[in-house]
């Protein structure tokens, strides 16, 4: 499949059906329940079972985006997400280290206290709009630190990331224009960004200070290789965290038996985020491509040179993988679920992604243990990633348990 006839997962058929649902689960269910798989147009086929994503995510045939860029209004691969083979493993082999659970913990003590900030700003109000006050600003108040920029750029980072995750357009030719506009807008920024940290110096312990000071091959990194990787971790860190957060935010104030138990034994929210990434699935697909024939057996073979479309929500709520999967859990036990992906383009900045969400609600809970959702203005958006764009909520209100 050529660039001019690549597959773009938000006009697939399935996320069109689910673009504004508050409850595709139900959708996704019951295509991984009757079908394997479909074939949605010529060089496409799209996969339901967990099972099958894992195999393909595994499989020594299968690439991730093949260095073909041009995703995010960056006509270049973003690194190491559209990079394949060994080129792949050398970037993970610099990158996964400054993603460790260990350097994650460095980042905590930032990431509650700008979300405790954020929360004091509405906590003794009646009312608040969660997705604006709170979902977009913490990660991207993160992100921000975690590279070294300014957190003073907030507010012009959040509108041109916005026009490049975002893009609006009902075809790829409305898309892609869109995404450059923006997209340029934020390639200068960055650029500019860049350089002015170069002439400062590789000091501190932020990421780019650290990318910086870093080598591949025994050379230090270009400007486009350190703009590309700028670019994968806004898209990794940035949308859907703020998805992740609404989503779960969302759930939390409308089911209140299972909040107050969080807000009473905070030590639940690992798990409680667990559950509701399996089940909410923020970032419901992507895109893999088959560099030879791969067999999943029982008939089922996906040809060479296919986009191979995975549902990622689909797999998640696949009633041959887990028990009840429509039910949410808390105490469902040990289980693997697909929310990061799988395979080697597995979400590098899963542990970060975990990190922001468990302070999040220690924070929001530990000050808003009672509120309510105004489900009549819930605006829901399935399309690049699933997520609550209008989340208005009541403060020490409670709906029925």
């Amino acid at each position: 499949m050529d660039d001019s006839e690549r597959f773009v997962t938000r006009l697939a058929p399935l996320t069109l059906a689910v673009k504004s649902m508050a409850g595709p689960q139900s959708v996704y269910h019951e295509k991984a329940k009757e079908v394997r798989a479909e074939r949605v147009q010529p060089g496409v086929v799209t996969l339901y079972r967990r099972d099958d994503l894992v195999r393909v995510n595994r499989h020594p045939a299968v690439l991730g985006a093949g260095g073909r860029g041009g995703n995010f209004g960056n006509d270049n691969p973003l690194i190491p997400l559209e990079i394949d083979g060994a080129d792949h493993k050398k970037w993970r082999r610099l990158l996964d280290p400054l993603f460790a659970p260990k350097q994650m913990t460095r980042l905590a003590g930032l990431v509650r206290k700008r979300a405790a900030e954020l929360v004091e700003r509405f906590a003794g109000e009646p009312t608040a709009e969660l997705y604006e006050a709170y979902c977009i600003p913490l990660p991207c108040l993160t992100f921000l630190e975690f590279l070294g920029a300014p957190a003073e750029d907030l507010e012009f980072f959040i509108g041109f990331k916005d026009g490049v995750l975002h893009p609006q357009g009902n075809t790829r030719e409305q898309i892609r224009a869109n995404q450059a506009t923006a997209g340029s807008a934020l390639f200068d920024y960055f650029t500019g960004f860049l350089g002015r940290r170069r002439a400062a110096g590789a000091v501190g312990d932020d990421v780019l200070s650290v990318l910086l000071r870093a080598r591949i091959d025994g050379q230090p990194l270009t400007d486009d290789e350190l703009l590309n990787i700028i670019y994968l971790l806004m898209f990794a860190g940035l949308d859907t965290v703020t998805a992740s957060m609404s989503c779960l935010l969302a759930w939390l104030g409308q089911h209140p038996h299972e909040r107050r138990r969080l807000a009473e034994d905070p030590a639940l929210i690992p798990r409680a985020i667990e559950e509701l990434m399996r089940y909410e699935s923020p970032a419901p697909s992507s895109i893999r491509y088959a560099t030879a024939d791969i067999d999943l057996g029982d008939g089922l073979t996906i040809r060479a040179g296919e986009a191979i479309h995975v549902s990622w929500a689909a797999a998640n709520v696949d009633p041959t993988a887990y028990p009840d999967p429509l039910r949410v859990d808390f105490d469902r036990g040990r289980f693997h679920h697909l929310a990061f992906g799988s395979g080697v383009h597995r979400c590098l900045g899963s542990h970060l992604a975990r990190l922001e969400l468990r302070v999040a609600l220690e924070e929001f809970l530990a000050r808003v243990p009672d509120y309510a959702v105004h489900t009549d203005g819930l605006v829901y958006d399935n399309v690049s990633v699933r997520t609550v764009q209008q989340l208005h909520i009541s403060i020490n209100a409670a709906v029925g348990s």
